[in-house]
């Protein structure tokens, strides 16, 4: 996606449980390399394995990367860098943020937050959603 993306090389490897529930996974990024020199390491990710609430957290969760970005985007804009762009992406961030922090507490309000259940649509979200 987008135009820089040439030599960029993203590999995930997302694992669930036997009863197809997903589980945890690994997200790293490699950049640059040819035959000459190997392609550089410049995201290494371990994703959250299994139920917090069973064993604790033991990697990222979506919303940790989308702090990371979102950080990383605000110090641009600390700097001569500061511009319509970087603010629109960190508003589309936060944005991302919010819903999935809406899906926790519909999650934890319907009592099946730290489970494997699914949760139900809420007239609420429909509205927002415009569905």
């Amino acid at each position: 996606m987008g135009i820089r993306n040439s030599e960029i090389n993203v590999v995930s490897r997302f694992t669930t449980d036997q009863d197809g529930n997903p589980t945890g996974g690994h997200t790293e990024m490699f950049v640059g390399g040819d035959e000459d020199n190997s392609p550089t390491q410049a995201i290494d990710i371990n994703w959250q394995d299994g139920i917090v609430g069973e064993s604790g957290q033991s990697g990222a969760f979506v919303e940790d990367v989308l702090e990371a970005a979102r950080q990383r985007i605000q110090f641009f804009n600390s700097t001569r860098f500061r511009c319509r762009e970087n603010s629109i992406a960190i508003t589309k961030i936060e944005e991302a943020l919010q819903w999935l922090d809406w899906r926790t507490r519909q999650r934890l309000q319907q009592d099946v937050e730290n489970t494997y259940e699914t949760h139900g649509d809420t007239e609420q979200g429909r509205a927002a959603t415009g569905g």
